[in-house]
C-alpha cells in the first residue's frame, strides 16, 4: 500500500503539529527546514530546550512511516539548542565581568 505523499513544507507543519501533542513535549520546542520555507530543503533542524532531539527524532520517525516526503528531506538533523549554560553563568557573574 503505497503512503500518501506530502511537500518538505507540509511535513514540517506536520511535524510541529504532532510535536505540540506529543506527552513529553516541551515550551520552545520547535522544527523547521534549512533553508526555510524552500521546497528543497537539505535537512530539518530541531530547535528547544535539552531533551528535544528525542522528542523531535520520534516524531519524524512516526510520520515517515505514515507519509513520503517528495522532494525528500535528508534524514540529517541539525539541533539548535540555546546554550542555557553560558547565560546562567553570565547572568550570575554579571554583563559587565571577564568572559560575559
Amino acid at each position: 500500500m503505497e503512503k500518501p505523499v506530502v511537500t518538505p513544507r507540509r511535513f514540517v507543519e506536520m511535524l510541529n503539529e504532532r510535536l505540540r501533542k506529543h506527552p513529553l513535549y516541551r515550551e520552545g520546542m520547535e522544527v523547521y527546514a534549512v533553508p526555510r520555507h524552500s521546497d528543497h530543503p537539505r535537512s530539518l533542524v530541531c530547535a528547544g530546550p535539552k531533551g528535544a532531539v528525542g522528542v523531535c527524532s520520534a516524531v519524524e520517525a512516526i510520520l515517515r512511516n505514515e507519509y513520503d516526503v517528495e522532494p525528500d528531506i535528508p534524514r540529517e538533523w541539525h539541533f539548535d539548542v540555546p546554550p542555557a549554560g553560558l547565560n546562567v553563568q553570565r547572568a550570575q557573574r554579571g554583563p559587565h565581568a571577564p568572559g560575559a
